[in-house]
């Protein structure tokens, strides 16, 4: 009985992590998208950092809410679990956003994840 009740805590667990880690996914992804089209286009660095920001809103709102259900699920505040999300979130963008340079100057793509 106990066994069970292990592993079907242990599969709930697992299915909410990997639903976070898929919208984090899809979030890189549709950021990938977004810079292969400006370094395409070779937008300035500015223009592409505010267009990453406003960019992917549905990607980003779906990976927060994601990762909120999940901390709040493991005993986080809700002001706790939407704090963490949100700087998970960020650190998302801010790994485009100050990569974007590198790959325009080598004239370079990054590259989806599966």
């Amino acid at each position: 009985m106990f066994a069970l009740l292990s592993i079907a805590l242990l599969s709930s667990a697992t299915a909410i992590a990997a639903d976070a880690e898929t919208s984090r996914v899809s979030y890189s992804n549709c950021l990938t998208e977004l810079s292969i089209t400006h370094l395409d286009q070779k937008t300035a660095r500015g223009a592409f950092k505010k267009a990453a920001t406003e960019g992917c809103t549905d990607e980003r709102n779906a990976m927060i809410a994601a990762m909120k259900k999940d901390e709040m699920e493991f005993g986080s505040s809700e002001k706790e679990a939407t704090g963490f999300a949100t700087e998970e979130a960020d650190s998302v963008l801010l790994s485009f956003t100050d990569g974007y340079a590198g790959y325009l100057s080598s004239n370079t793509r990054p590259v989806k994840e599966e």
